[in-house]
């Protein structure tokens, strides 16, 4: 037993610490002692809440890659057929290979089901003043499983709705539960305002940050995408872009709080991330107990200079279409060589009945990820081969050469070693590479980012004092060039 909780890990991880931030550079993390970035190509957030998830097969294939990092979400939403809610025609669920749509009687959340039929994605009513035993053990399994496969999980409590039919899924509604919580529009779940609500979101949070305090592999989001939490251009023609308001600010300060104020009294601390911006954004001012500042779709990665400042780890934490191998490949590279922590993949080939992520679920959709996974496992094992902690990203001017149609993204410990990913944006002709480096020896190898093949390996002497210049092979798309200085 540990604090009234019974912990499924290994007692040894009880002597450790959670993920942090590096003491040396807290651009970038540290975990078992060792500095760390985080590399994924993820599942679609349903892995507890979706009973019929195999999750010990999904996470087997994140470890064979290499990858150390996935997201789940709380229970407090999901996913379904909209088509069915509102024509009430039947729907097969056996299409429906979303991990975050569980099938109907297999969803399990927070709170236990009470003894009232009516929840609208079938089974009972939720009773909000019990607690799902069966949802925490699980919770608790998969995040045990994911350590011992490596594994850090990033635990989302709460997302924007984006839609009132989303809204219809949640056991938060009150036509899902049996406790009279207010009926709201969608878009005002997140206001702290409906008190009696609030109090039932801040009351979940304390709870699954007591029950997983013990573990070392996770960290907490507040929010998906709050910037849409009160809609969506999809939705409501009124929203014209992404939202930064002081009421939703507010909100995610109460439950950044309610985290802080929990963990208080309890062994362990964790980090907490907030979603910043999808694309970008630059920030102006951050909560000084969020440590981790997450992006979706954050390509071109400018997002990570602009916030660089904050000497934070900037994660760039969801993808689109993420079985698109060449598109995926160039944004994470691109990210990670301008300082980026993270790159989370939203890999949609891992489907509800084939965790293997092969596109071998028996009906709906097939998608491999494979060929992505692959690509990707290349981008984990160089930076890991990279001394990145002391590294910092190659200033303008670096690469003298650059020109149009290509763009140069960078990371260098000075006078010691240099990475740099040369992505061409149209079909140009780059033969050669010119650099203000040091004096020095080098050796340069030119690196396929798609195979991780050494394309060319060049000795290079630089008398110092002007441009160095180091010749580069044939490529199509991308390049990976690694200097390293010699003695």
């Amino acid at each position: 037993m540990f604090l009234g909780y019974i912990f499924l890990g290994t007692p040894s991880s009880l002597a450790q610490n959670p993920i942090s931030l590096h003491s040396e550079n807290p651009h970038y993390f540290t975990y078992k002692s060792k500095p760390t970035i985080l590399i994924s190509s993820a599942e679609h957030y349903g892995a507890v809440l979706n009973q019929d998830f195999d999750y010990k097969k999904y996470l087997s294939v994140l470890k064979q890659n290499g990858f150390n990092q996935t997201r789940i979400f709380s229970g407090v939403y999901c996913e379904g057929s909209e088509y069915d809610i509102e024509k009430g025609k039947k729907f097969d669920w056996s299409e429906v290979q979303n991990p975050l749509a569980p099938r109907p009687g297999k969803l399990l959340a927070p709170w236990a089901r009470s003894n009232t039929p009516g929840y609208i994605r079938s089974g009972n009513k939720f009773d909000l003043d019990t607690w799902d035993e069966a949802y925490f053990r699980r919770l608790k399994d998969f995040i045990s499983e994911a350590n011992n496969h490596g594994v850090i999980v990033e635990v989302v409590l709460f997302t924007a709705f984006y839609s009132p039919n989303f809204w219809l899924n949640s056991p938060l509604n009150p036509i899902n539960n049996v406790n009279n919580v207010e009926d709201i529009p969608y878009n005002e779940f997140h206001l702290p305002k409906h008190r009696k609500l609030f109090s039932r979101q801040l009351d979940m949070v304390k709870k699954i940050v007591t029950e997983v305090n013990a573990f070392d592999n996770v960290y907490f989001e507040i929010c998906n995408e709050p910037y849409w939490l009160l809609g969506t251009k999809g939705d409501d023609s009124t929203v014209k872009e992404q939202q930064f308001l002081p009421e939703l600010d507010t909100w995610q300060q109460e439950i950044v709080r309610v985290i802080i104020q929990t963990e208080k009294n309890l062994l362990k601390k964790h980090l907490i991330a907030q979603n910043i911006a999808n694309t970008y954004h630059k920030v102006s001012t951050l909560d000084p107990s969020v440590s981790i500042l997450n992006f979706h779709y954050a390509f071109p990665p400018q997002c990570v200079e602009d916030n660089f400042a904050f000497n934070k780890p900037i994660v760039f934490d969801e993808t689109s279409d993420g079985v698109n191998a060449p598109n995926r490949r160039r944004e994470a590279w691109a990210f990670m060589m301008s300082g980026g922590a993270g790159y989370s993949n939203l890999d949609w080939s891992f489907v509800t009945d084939d965790a293997s992520g092969l596109g071998r679920n028996p009906s709906g959709r097939r998608r491999s990820g494979k060929e992505v996974r692959e690509q990707l496992k290349v981008l984990a094992d160089e930076m890991n081969r990279f001394d990145f902690v002391k590294s910092r990203p190659i200033p303008n001017g670096f690469f003298r050469n650059a020109g149009d149609g290509f763009s140069t993204f960078g990371l260098y410990v000075p006078s010691k070693e240099y990475m740099i990913y040369i992505l061409k944006e149209k079909n140009v002709s780059i033969d050669r590479a010119e650099l203000e480096l040091p004096e020095g020896k080098y050796i340069a190898r030119c690196i396929d980012p798609i195979s991780g093949v050494i394309l060319k390996t060049e000795m290079l002497k630089h008398n110092g004092g002007g441009v160095a210049t180091i010749s580069l092979p044939l490529f199509t798309d991308d390049l990976l060039l690694r200097i390293n200085k010699q003695g």
